[in-house]
């Protein structure tokens, strides 16, 4: 029987960790919004095509051979210019996997930006990846 990894994705903004700004810290223009914006950014190609390329992310042996399996949360930044920064996994499966999952998501194309009030804005996401073992019928 063979096993293969399935992977359920889901991409949502996060209302938490929003950044304050105030006359001593970040100019307005660097603040990163984590609240639903006029325009949320969007994936160039649609989310579906954006969820396609994660299902890639390989699941690595040792993971597979120990049973390593759940939710990972990965927190990141569409910038301005549609570029992801600020990469983190928050709860992952292993080290490894970890360093997998970001360097899969950092590698891929721009994004459409999220607008708000016309300009473009910084935007934090929450991603939900859930890894695991389904058995090849």
């Amino acid at each position: 029987m063979k096993k293969f990894l399935f992977i359920f994705i889901a991409c949502f903004p996060t209302y938490l960790f929003s950044q304050k700004t105030d006359s001593s810290g970040y100019a307005a223009e660097d603040k990163i919004f984590a609240s639903p914006v006029e325009v949320m950014p969007e994936y160039k190609g649609g989310m579906a095509r954006f969820y396609a390329r994660l299902e890639h992310i390989p699941y690595l042996f040792m993971d597979e051979m120990n049973h390593r399996h759940g939710e990972v949360i990965v927190f990141m930044v569409v910038e301005k210019d549609g570029s992801v920064s600020n990469v983190k996994v928050l709860h992952g499966i292993s080290q490894q996997e970890d360093a997998a999952i970001m360097n899969a998501i950092t590698r891929l194309q721009r994004w459409k930006p999220g607008m708000h009030n016309g300009k473009p804005v910084r935007v934090r996401f929450a991603i939900t990846i859930n890894f695991r073992i389904v058995d090849d019928l």
